[in-house]
Order: C-alpha cells, then sequence, then structure tokens
C-alpha cells in the first residue's frame, strides 16, 4: 500500500516537491516509513505553491522517497515567504505541545496488545512496561496487556470476590500491576486454579507464601 484511495486524486510526483531549506525539525524517518509500509500515506504532505517547498510533511516525504516511492499525495497553499515560514514552525511546535492522557494510552495499547497486533502503532510492550512503571500502583492494566485481575477473577463465583474494575480505586487498597508475556499468564493462572482459594487476594497470598518460602 502506497497512497490511500481516498486521497489518490493529490497524488504528484514527488520529485516536484523539495524539503523546505529552513526546516529544523529531526524526525525520526525509520519510524514513518514503518508506518507508510503498513497504512500507506491517509494525509496529505502541504506545499507552498510559490517554492515548491514542503510546509509540514517534511519528514513524510522523505520516508516516502526512502521507499522508493515515485508519487507522493499533496495539496498546495499560496502563501508568502514570511507566512510560509510561520506554518512551518506552527507545525512543527503544535505537535511538541501535545500530550497524552496516559491512563486512556496504556488501554488503547492494551487492546491492540490483547490481539498481538501492535505492528504499525510505532508502540511496543516496552513502551507499555513505560507507562506502567511512570503511572505507579494507582491504575491498575487490565488483562489485555498481562494484568493478572481477570484471571483471578475466574472461578470466583461470589460476585463481592472479584477485584475493581480497571482504574477502580478502593479505598486504600494499593493495586499491584505486572507486565507479562502469554507463556507467563499462563503459568499464573494454573498457579491461581491450584490454590483451592476462591478470593482473589488469598489466591495471591498463597502464591506469595509459597514462593517466598515464608509466613506473611
Amino acid at each position: 500500500m502506497r497512497i490511500r484511495p481516498e486521497i489518490e486524486s493529490l497524488a504528484v510526483p514527488i520529485g516536484s516537491i523539495t524539503p523546505h531549506p529552513r526546516n529544523i525539525r529531526q524526525g525520526d524517518i525509520g519510524a514513518i516509513s514503518v508506518s507508510l509500509q503498513a497504512h500507506g500515506q491517509y494525509r496529505p504532505i502541504l506545499i507552498q505553491r510559490s517554492t515548491g517547498f514542503i510546509l509540514a510533511g517534511n519528514h513524510t516525504w522523505a520516508a516516502a522517497e526512502r521507499l522508493g516511492w515515485t508519487e507522493i499525495a499533496a495539496t498546495y497553499v499560496d502563501v508568502d515567504e514570511n507566512q510560509a515560514i510561520k506554518i512551518l514552525l506552527a507545525d512543527n511546535k503544535s505537535s511538541d505541545l501535545a500530550s497524552y492522557d496516559e491512563h486512556a494510552l496504556t488501554q488503547l495499547l492494551g487492546d491492540l496488545a490483547k490481539h498481538n497486533d501492535m505492528d504499525g502503532s510505532l508502540w511496543d510492550q516496552s513502551d507499555i512496561n513505560g507507562l506502567i512503571r511512570l503511572l505507579g500502583s494507582d491504575t491498575l492494566i487490565s488483562d489485555t496487556i498481562g494484568s493478572i485481575a481477570d484471571i483471578a477473577t475466574e472461578g470466583a463465583s461470589n460476585p463481592l470476590d472479584r477485584p475493581a474494575p480497571v482504574n477502580a480505586v478502593v479505598g486504600s487498597i494499593n493495586q499491584m500491576v505486572f507486565a507479562v508475556t502469554p507463556e507467563e499468564r499462563l503459568t499464573i493462572r494454573d498457579a491461581l486454579n491450584q490454590t483451592g482459594k476462591t478470593a482473589p487476594t488469598d489466591q495471591l497470598l498463597e502464591i506469595v507464601e509459597f514462593y517466598l518460602k515464608r509466613d506473611l
């Protein structure tokens, strides 16, 4: 996939436009190349009509050229040199000012990880682990990225034995978050099932006592 069908009508020869000579942004061309290969170009780059210079999308152009594309989707604006520079700066600065809702981001990544389908997102398990460390104990990551929350729920017939929902805060309880591989997840599930306990807290306590070889 190259230019997505929705914007194919905007395709122009890739050699007909030029990176802006005063673009000071240092983009990750490798990462953009991964995105282009996974999804195609889904938004056009922005060109100053009078000069053919790229005002927004310099690194998308560079990544497409590296991939051997002969065309790229582009839109044109009629602006003078002063306004062109301001658009160039504003486009870069606006991305610098953006931030994430880390809790929501973790859930989005978890949804992808649940289906082992993070390719093309430019995020990976190390990013998830970093978010877990950043968020600390006030957030419970769902089973989609390896939490043991719903594993402990299985077999608990009494609703009162079920752990709190994702992101819930229950009194002064500290919630612990684990990032595990699919194989480790199965090991944890088996260990929980073998304890014979129904309450998640009792299940986990018995496992901890076993591995620490001491009473808590």
